[in-house]
């Protein structure tokens, strides 16, 4: 089994990424989706990319290949984030998970093929269950399956 951490927009909380890293250990990919605002280095084991409110970071977007997963991350705020735009651009770039942040709201969806994720925000949520992550994990016969977990 492998396991994939995602976050998204941090806001400054990098002592809550490191938590977030050492409670899930055994995982094999860190992911932020944006607004860390932060160096990318000091984000270690996290790959991020720049959001809205990254003034240190310059990569836009990112794909990230972990089989069976092609993943294009981007933090959303230069895109119309309705799913048939997230999955149209995830085709464009043959990838077949669509990660993005800005909302400050956790979802999930499958459509055609293409696995939609927002992890919701580490900080300053906006949803009623509170500041969240996402959890990838992939099983031995290459099943995937996406929980969230509240901070």
């Amino acid at each position: 089994m492998k396991k994939i951490i995602v976050t998204s927009d941090s806001h400054g909380d990098t002592y809550l990424l490191k938590q977030i890293a050492s409670k899930h250990s055994d995982a094999i990919a860190y992911l932020h989706a944006g607004d860390s605002l932060d160096f990318e280095a000091n984000l270690y084991p996290f790959v991020t990319i720049k959001g809205n409110n990254d003034y240190y970071i310059s990569q836009e977007s990112k794909t990230i290949n972990i089989e069976p997963l092609r993943i294009y991350m981007t933090h959303g705020h230069k895109m119309y984030l309705s799913v048939e735009n997230m999955v149209a651009k995830a085709r464009q770039l043959d990838c077949n998970m669509f990660i993005y942040g800005h909302t400050h709201s956790p979802f999930y969806q499958v459509i055609d093929g293409v696995h939609i994720l927002n992890p919701g925000a580490c900080r300053y949520s906006r949803s009623i269950i509170g500041a969240t992550y996402a959890i990838i994990t992939i099983s031995d016969n290459q099943e995937i399956d996406v929980t969230f977990e509240t901070i």
